[in-house]
């Protein structure tokens, strides 16, 4: 991905999160090394997980159903 739309992301996250600007630099200093980019890999991948997860269990429901009837 685009570096922009992942800074532009990681700020956006990191902004609604934390409406105080000291917290905000903090949280990105500590967490995120001081990148709006990591912010924004951390929430893609994060997406992604939940997204994987209910796919997952989507397809053992689909296959618990298909065996019991």
């Amino acid at each position: 991905m685009n570096e922009r739309i992942l800074s532009f992301l990681g700020r956006l996250y990191l902004q609604l999160c934390f409406r105080d600007e000291n917290k905000l630099h903090q949280e990105l200093r500590r967490k995120y090394n001081g990148a709006y980019r990591n912010a924004g890999l951390v929430l893609l991948f994060d997406m992604l997980m939940a997204l994987a997860t209910v796919a997952a269990v989507a397809l053992v429901a689909a296959v618990l159903y298909f065996v019991i009837a």
